[in-house]
């Protein structure tokens, strides 16, 4: 449900017990068995994180329902629990099988107040986690961490699409001014073309003795036509 309402995608953002590496891999122990990390969040720059879910609240609910009693004894097998399960993470070493991931693996507690209980039981339990690469992570926590992942794969976008931006704008650029260029090589040609017309028609019909007038010259001399040109000035 928190993964659900994070905003993250699946198999996008996040894998859930994935078997594989991002480049086809198999996540194989030392020795050789496979691997199966509940969840591996993805992170901008190809990193990643392992967050393990499977920890047992069997001893946990059965201090909440005990006798004051009773409790004690039952708050001692719910830490005895979560500190095995510390144990089975620590053997297991994902962070060394799981290409670019961080060096720790969080192991998520479901229950705030099982979290707690367990860190009251034991005030060096969190540190004694950490220094074996396991971090401890109540749902509190987990929500702050999905809430990281979001922003920071939000402005990993903004900013690819920041550059991509500027690179069309580049690319736009750059067509413009080419653009310009032909633009006034066109204009130049179009000025020559011009004044190349402007002297042909001035030799053609506009000059002193162009063309025209020498044809109608003839013309008046009696030749017979059907149309009359119109000739230039002298």
């Amino acid at each position: 449900q928190l993964l659900e309402k994070s905003g993250l995608e699946e198999d996008v953002n996040y894998v859930l017990q994935a078997t594989e590496n991002e480049d086809g891999t198999k996540i194989k122990g030392e020795n050789g068995g496979q691997l199966r990390p509940d969840a591996i969040f993805n992170l901008p720059e190809g990193k990643c994180l392992i967050i393990d879910s499977k920890v047992s609240l069997t001893a946990y609910t059965d201090y909440i329902n005990a006798s004051v009693e009773e409790q004690p004894a039952m708050l001692a097998l719910h830490l005895r629990s979560i500190k095995a399960h510390v144990d089975e993470l620590a053997r297991k070493e994902y962070p060394k099988y799981v290409k670019n991931s961080a060096d720790f693996v969080m192991m998520f507690v479901p229950n705030e107040g099982a979290y707690l209980a367990a860190l009251n039981a034991d005030r060096t339990l969190w540190e004694s986690a950490y220094h074996r690469q396991v971090v401890l992570i109540s749902p509190t926590h987990l929500i702050s961490v999905l809430k990281l992942m979001y922003q920071l794969w939000t402005r990993d976008k903004q900013t690819k699409n920041a550059m991509k931006i500027a690179e069309d704008t580049g690319r736009l650029y750059d067509k413009l001014v080419n653009f310009v260029t032909d633009l006034e090589s066109i204009g130049a040609h179009l000025d020559k073309a011009t004044v190349a017309y402007e002297e042909a028609y001035k030799k053609f019909s506009t000059g002193r003795g162009n063309v025209l007038s020498r044809v109608e010259n003839i013309r008046e001399l009696g030749v017979k036509t059907a149309k009359k040109l119109q000739a230039g000035e002298e």
